[in-house]
């Protein structure tokens, strides 16, 4: 006790004879305190939003992870009722090979015009590889109003796709004729693949169907013309058979 009382009475004495001022030193001290405290509420501010902002984030994966479900379930629908998903971007398609279809962001054309809409373009927004599969398909089955309304929505909505060639005209062509009432894409289509493929083993076919086409529109004299082509060009093959048998009934009633 008496050499701490010493020692003060030395020290304490030192430290004032040395210049040393002991309330301002506690002063400063407290001013710091302050300061650090400043930083650590903002620094638990900052903590705070951080984990607000964790919190969105994890909110909006939440919120795409959902749509992602409802368009899968949306697609489950689609192939319980024997059509292909729509979350699938990539089908294989009559031939191998055929690459993914444009992106249908960049698609502004109109829908055709149908008494019965059998694409639903507005609700299924189809891949052209999509279309392309529930056409063959369609065809195969010889559904020819919804074949024919599947390969005409491909070449409206997807004009550019990579993979048109004359064995899907050739179908389109069939399919747009066996339907009854699509006398106009009979025409385009089968005008399209003659135009494209001048060579092609669908060529004489396609003629033929066009000279039938025009023919039920009541446009004889381009039936006639047609006719008169296969009979000098084509006589020994069995597309010149079908049209002479349709002539010849022409004109068994035009002679009654």
């Amino acid at each position: 006790m008496k050499n701490t009382l010493l020692v003060s009475c030395l020290v304490l004495p030192l430290l004032g004879s040395c210049g040393y001022d002991l309330k301002s030193e506690i002063t400063k001290i407290e001013a710091k305190a302050v300061i650090i405290n400043k930083y650590e509420n903002v620094a638990l501010k900052l903590a705070k939003e951080n984990r607000e902002l964790h919190a969105q984030i994890k909110r909006l994966e939440f919120d795409i992870q959902k749509l992602k479900q409802d368009n899968a379930f949306k697609a489950g629908k689609s192939e319980e009722h024997g059509e292909p998903s729509v979350a699938k971007a990539e089908h294989g398609e009559v031939k191998e090979g055929h690459a993914p279809a444009r992106a249908i962001a960049s698609i502004k054309a109109e829908p055709l015009v149908v008494k019965k809409d059998l694409v639903e373009w507005k609700t299924y927004k189809w891949s052209a590889d999509d279309m392309m599969k529930i056409a063959d398909k369609e065809f195969k089955a010889k559904n020819f109003e919804k074949a024919a309304q599947f390969y005409s929505s491909i070449a409206v909505y997807y004009p550019e796709f990579k993979h048109f060639d004359d064995e899907f005209y050739f179908k389109a062509g069939i399919s747009s004729y066996e339907s009854g009432v699509h006398h106009d894409w009979t025409l385009k289509h089968f005008e399209a693949l003659m135009e494209k493929y001048p060579t092609s083993q669908y060529y004489r076919s396609a003629k033929l169907w066009v000279a039938l086409t025009h023919m039920k529109l009541g446009e004889k004299q381009k039936f006639f013309a047609t006719v008169e082509e296969f009979r000098k060009k084509y006589r020994n093959t069995n597309e010149w058979k079908i049209l002479s048998s349709y002539y010849e009934n022409i004109e068994e009633k035009t002679n009654e």
